[in-house]
């Protein structure tokens, strides 16, 4: 009888070690699961320091506001003809481009054509005696800056140009 008794105990011992086994287990998943989950918020997207570094990076890839000047000269001068009081008078300007992002440079050389229509028919609407006046110029420096911009962000979804210098500029 009393190896009947020893035998049931050791029968209960070994239904409640494999229920220890299995809650050990459970537990170490559960613990590994947790610091996987983690890992994985602190890398991808919480507050890591690296990876709001990374953000800033793809902010400023976006449209540069700050660092060195680039310019861009447009080799071609315009010329625009207007007719004054009967006579034919003329415009030659030559224009450099300011801006702090190359990506914004490239874009204006690719779309070259179309800032270049867009400027001969916004120089030719001018008036032949306001651009004789220092505020006409700088008016139409500011209509060239939005011109372009305007072009580039129907182009790129970003504007980037900063000024336009004229570089040479002839009324005759």
């Amino acid at each position: 009888m009393a190896d009947d008794e020893l035998d049931v105990g050791a029968e209960e011992g070994k239904k409640g070690g494999k229920k220890k086994l299995i809650i050990i287990i459970l537990v170490a998943l559960l613990v590994l699961g947790g610091g996987g989950a983690a890992a994985f918020f602190f890398l991808m997207g919480g507050d890591d320091p690296e990876a709001a570094e990374g953000d800033e990076v793809a902010t400023e890839e976006m449209v540069q506001t700050d660092g060195p000047a680039i310019y861009l000269d447009l080799d071609q001068a315009f010329v625009v003809d207007f007719l004054v009081l009967g006579k034919q008078r003329y415009l030659q300007l030559n224009m450099t481009l300011k801006s702090r992002d190359q990506g914004q440079i490239d874009a204006v050389k690719l779309h070259m054509p179309l800032i270049r229509n867009s400027l001969v028919l916004l120089f030719s609407s001018q008036s032949f005696d306001e651009l004789q006046t220092v505020e006409g110029k700088q008016a139409l420096k500011l209509a060239a800056v939005d011109t372009i911009n305007n072009i580039l962000t129907q182009e790129t979804g970003l504007g980037g140009i900063e000024d336009v210098l004229f570089t040479n500029f002839v009324m005759q």
